[in-house]
């Protein structure tokens, strides 16, 4: 197997002005989310010619609109009228008509930014400065990927496809641009944004923070480097106790099988996403495979039953999407700076991070449960809104777990006791190398 470059096993500390530092967080606004692609949104929120998503980048609102029927015929503005800088579109998301007008003074803009027109406009007949085509609104560039939407204000930008070829590369065979959502959240987290991606970053914490319903302990989870993004891999370290169904018992697997189910089965139970139906019932099926049965056969089993699971539910399976393509891909890919994917054989879990305006110490976090449906299947176009993550409360068991870690990590850094984070360096050497390109393009404050 053909792992990701492994470049940071040295220089583990990162100082811990790099999350509590005004001047930090005053580089990464304007040197880093204005000059990195940034996902938008699903592809599938923009299926109608004149669909639009209104999106914040920070400070930033733009508007990114479908503009006709062909897969790239995407337009990306600023969502900000020339005259009076008023925000031109104050819904979330819709349909739009020929031309947007402000509803301040009725200036008319087109779809791909041009000045339309202005109301009187003959009141500038003899004014210079009235130019329709230096009054246009900016163009941002947009691209596509695995079904996301991803804008950069940069005009000087990288292209996608170049940007996102390392985690391309390895995750094109999930096809994820055919996966719709079992759910999505938005929550108003109370952390600094680089908590939240970094704690989606690593399969370190999975021991001792994941005790619902698992044991964890076993395992490791050696991280690498590809390109500007990172990645881990879960390794084997025995079978994984579990906590049984319905009863407040552990218990250990006696065949490989059952510890498979049981991986599936917690997952399936607490986190809705990555294990859904199809390879849940793949899980059921091998285990009532005879004991003695060989790693390699039951995985062989459990992959077949899980083609025919999703097939049989009016889906597709990607047949590029092998049991080699799914080991290759490993756990988790972090896209630079704030987008994490963990894939799985029935889809994938997504996570973004930006940056509240307002306030450091908060930012704007959204999940995805990616799933294989089929076509006539409609998942949420909107997501449910969570105003901090205690309110997220009841809604996700495994994932609380995680949320219970970040508010005491972004308040228990500000210590003068906490001098900086000291990396593992097998483990977190993927959180290692996101603070490297950090300082690549903030530099150091």
């Amino acid at each position: 197997m053909n792992k990701p470059q492994d470049t940071f096993r040295a220089d583990i500390f990162v100082p811990a002005d790099r999350w509590t530092s005004p001047e930090r967080d005053a580089a990464e606004r304007e040197k880093l989310f204005p000059k990195t692609w940034q996902m938008v949104c699903r592809e599938d929120r923009l299926e109608s010619v004149g669909s639009f998503v209104a999106h914040d980048i920070i400070d930033d609102p733009i508007l990114v609109i479908r503009t006709g029927t062909g897969p790239d015929d995407l337009s990306a503005i600023y969502n900000v009228c020339q005259h009076r800088g008023r925000r031109l579109v104050d819904r979330s998301h819709g349909i739009l008509g020929h031309e947007i007008a402000c509803r301040f003074h009725g200036w008319r803009f087109g779809w791909d930014g041009s000045l339309k027109g202005a109301t009187d406009e003959a009141d500038w007949d003899r004014c210079p400065s009235f130019d329709k085509k230096a009054l246009s609104i900016p163009q941002i560039k947009v691209g596509r990927w695995g079904g996301f939407v991803f804008v950069n204000l940069d005009p000087d930008c990288e292209p996608l496809e170049s940007w996102i070829a390392p985690v391309a590369e390895i995750l094109d065979p999930f096809h994820l641009e055919d996966c719709k959502p079992r759910f999505w959240a938005t929550i108003h987290a109370p952390v600094n944004w680089k908590v939240y991606i970094e704690a989606f970053n690593e399969g370190y914490h999975a021991g001792e923070t994941h005790k619902l319903g698992i044991n964890y302990r076993g395992g490791t989870s050696p991280g690498f480097a590809a390109g500007p993004h990172g990645m881990f891999f879960s390794e084997g370290g025995g079978f994984s106790e579990y906590k049984v169904r319905g009863a407040n018992a552990w218990k250990t697997p006696e065949t490989f099988q059952e510890h498979l189910w049981a991986n599936m089965a917690h997952q399936y139970d607490t986190l809705f996403a990555l294990t859904l139906d199809p390879t849940m019932k793949a899980a059921d099926a091998i285990r009532e495979l005879p004991a003695g049965t060989s790693p390699e056969e039951i995985m062989g089993v459990f992959y077949s039953r899980t083609v025919e699971e999703t097939e049989k539910s009016g889906a597709k399976f990607p047949r590029d999407l092998t049991l080699e393509a799914m080991a290759r891909a490993g756990t988790d890919w972090h896209i630079f700076p704030n987008m994490i994917i963990l894939p799985s054989l029935d889809g994938a879990l997504v996570y973004r991070a930006l940056p509240d305006p307002k306030d450091r110490d908060k930012s704007f976090v959204d999940v995805w449960s990616l799933g294989r449906y089929p076509d006539d299947y409609v998942g949420p176009k909107e997501p449910d809104s969570f105003k901090d993550f205690e309110s997220f409360r009841g809604n996700n068991p495994f994932l609380e777990e995680d949320f219970d870690n970040m508010g005491a990590v972004n308040s228990g850094m500000k210590s003068r006791g906490f001098k900086g984070a000291t990396f593992n360096p097998s483990q977190e050497a993927q959180i290692r190398h996101f603070h490297a390109m950090l300082d690549k393009w903030c530099g150091t404050p």
